[in-house]
């Protein structure tokens, strides 16, 4: 069976018992096939109840409203995809923020992010919700971790950024900004992992004389 494009198995027999994480998990998924395939305001409920295989009432008592429903998404995305924990204490700046970009860019730059960076922009204007829901629970949560990080790095004497937040977009626009537009519109050939990498291994090259004091040279 085809439901929003994609092909939908359905085992036979009386389905087990699904926890209410698994039940929220399960619609999710299907309401991500239905987004990315038919657009935001071309999916409907009904839509996801089918994709899912659940009756319309547990869909609605999960999640009430199809924005509701874009808003955890985006949400399940950032949390399932991208961890940026704080870092130890015994952990040199430069890896740090290294190790840091690196995982940032490898989930901006996947498939699955960018096919919702692409939906999020072309409904925007007619679904402006869409577009802070993206920004509040993507991009502001990128930045916001990032400049938590870049704050304990400060507070450790390992980095010396007078305005870690700032910072935090310095570094995430240069390393994402032109690769993620390459990536939505599919021209040139997008950046590969290795390319991602040395550019990173450059930017860090550039600002860790003035940002990451009493370091020895890592060979950056």
């Amino acid at each position: 069976m085809s439901i929003c494009g994609y092909s939908i198995k359905k085992k036979l027999g009386r389905p087990a018992a699904l926890s209410e994480a698994e039940r929220r998990d399960q619609i999710l998924a299907a309401a991500e096939q239905c987004f990315v395939s038919q657009g935001y305001r071309s999916t409907h409920m009904d839509d996801v109840v089918k994709a899912c295989g659940m009756s319309k009432k547990t869909v609605y008592r999960s999640f009430g409203t199809k924005e509701n429903l874009f808003v955890a998404l985006i949400d399940r995305v950032m949390h399932d995809d991208i961890k940026l924990d704080m870092p130890e204490d015994n952990q040199p700046a430069d890896a740090v923020i290294g190790d840091i970009l690196s995982r940032l860019s490898a989930f901006v730059l996947s498939d699955r992010q960018v096919n919702i960076t692409r939906l999020v922009i072309s409904e925007s204007a007619h679904a402006p919700e869409l577009a802070a829901a993206f920004h509040d629970n993507g991009l502001r949560y990128c930045k916001e971790k990032l400049t938590g990080i870049l704050s304990r790095l400060n507070d450790t004497g390992r980095l010396k950024a007078e305005r870690p937040s700032e910072l935090a977009s310095l570094l995430v626009g240069a390393i994402i900004g032109e690769s993620l537009v390459t990536a939505l519109i599919r021209r040139p050939q997008p950046m590969t992992e290795r390319e991602r990498e040395g550019r990173i291994d450059h930017l860090l090259s550039l600002v860790r004389p003035s940002l990451m004091p009493n370091e020895p040279d890592q060979g950056l």
